[in-house]
């Protein structure tokens, strides 16, 4: 029985496989066991992994139809016989002494889960990026270091703590107690599992290395197409929320759960195709937990946060779309004026679509700025006409 179970889904992915493969069979730990779960593969995928187990014998290939990530998740967890689990996508990659890292920190501190950081790697413009806390694990300050913690801890930052699959180590037993899985058939399934397990847990420990590597913007990637499982994201809004509801820390970080996720329902409505929008508005309405007047007041939400409620209301009622689309054009324009506020000195970088722009700031003419989570944008016109727009940052999970 090896220490360490790693658990690896395999679904058409023979352009990445081996970048993966590599960093795990390469691990400065060696006391592992490579669950590679063939989701029915239709390229070379199959093919590479059996190259890769003819050379390492800790390669194990378990076959299955194609069912999606949930599944091929759920049936590594199955074959895994290791004392510890870890996930990674095989799109991903991982850095070589990952596992020995957060081994070294679970063992150390006896917790259930330890969490490590995270960089994203862009596909499209091939770069990295290290700034965003929900990755970095910057929402943790210096207080998490080197201890045990729990959710309750937490609270404060609650809905900042990354809740992906891949970059922790999980007790295997722990899991078994939790008899948790991850929720079968549907897709941004990495939310319901780890809230189910989260607030049943004592003991959880980071460390602060960026060890991961996550691809994003990657062609193919079903996160990206806007098809009909984009509808998943009600469901697995709900399976959070009844896991929150059970918690402690229910009444405090409610309302901070509803902004989130109705964010990341609007969000999904805005990229499902027009066709399917309809059939989105509808499920929404019947079955979201974010419309629960037992648990929430709208009269305070429509108070604290208008355009979100505005937003989710025309979901509901089917009403015009035109705002949604004015919404995304305003959330693209400012998440790219904050992605360049930490350039060069006195210059901006803008990328919007295809167009590009540098501006050197001109204070009589234009001002952009960042503070206390906001940005600013103050622009003053020729005829001596000044506007000023506030917008909440919104990030995306």
């Amino acid at each position: 029985m090896a220490e360490i179970s790693v658990i690896i889904p395999v679904y058409n992915v023979e352009n990445y496989l081996s970048k993966c493969l590599d960093s795990v069979i390469n691990q400065t730990f060696k006391d592992i066991e490579i669950i590679c779960v063939n989701d029915g593969s239709t390229d070379n995928s199959r093919k590479i992994l059996e190259e890769y187990k003819n050379k390492d014998s800790r390669i194990k290939i378990v076959d299955k139809e194609n069912g999606g990530l949930s599944s091929a998740r759920n049936a590594g967890m199955k074959a895994a016989t290791g004392k510890f689990l870890s996930f990674i996508d095989s799109d991903d990659w991982v850095e070589l002494n990952m596992l020995e890292k957060l081994y070294e920190n679970i063992t150390s501190l006896n917790t259930d889960i330890s969490i490590c950081a995270v960089h994203l790697f862009d596909e499209t413009k091939q770069q990295i990026d290290d700034s965003q806390s929900y990755f970095n694990l910057s929402c943790f300050d210096e207080t998490f270091d080197n201890r045990a913690f729990s959710f309750e801890d937490t609270k404060p930052f609650l809905m900042d703590v990354c809740v992906m699959a891949w970059n922790k180590l999980y007790r295997h037993s722990f899991i078994k107690e939790c008899n948790v899985e991850f929720p079968d058939g549907l897709i941004f399934e990495d939310g319901p599992f780890f809230f189910s397990i989260f607030f049943k847990t004592k003991r959880v420990s980071i460390v602060r290395d960026l060890l991961y590597f996550y691809r994003i913007n990657r062609v193919g990637s079903i996160v990206q197409k806007g098809g009909i499982k984009f509808l998943d994201i009600i469901d697995v809004v709900n399976l959070m929320f009844n896991s929150l509801k059970s918690s402690s820390v229910f009444e405090d970080v409610k309302y901070e759960f509803f902004h989130r996720k109705a964010d990341d329902i609007i969000y999904r409505y805005e990229l499902i195709a027009l066709k399917l929008k309809n059939k989105f508005s509808k499920k929404f309405k019947n079955t979201s937990c974010l419309l629960d007047e037992k648990y929430f007041d709208f009269a305070y939400i429509n108070k604290e946060i208008p355009i979100t409620y505005r937003n989710l209301m025309s979901i509901k009622n089917k009403t015009s779309i035109l705002s949604f689309y004015y919404r995304k054009f305003i959330i693209r324009l400012m998440y790219k004026v904050m992605q360049v506020l930490y350039t060069e000195e006195n210059i901006y970088y803008f990328k919007f679509w295809s167009l590009k722009f540098r501006l050197k700031k001109r204070a009589n003419l234009y001002d952009v700025w960042y503070e206390n989570d906001r940005i600013y944008v103050v622009l003053f016109m020729l005829i001596k006409f000044s506007f000023k727009f506030e917008y909440s940052k919104l990030e995306q999970k």
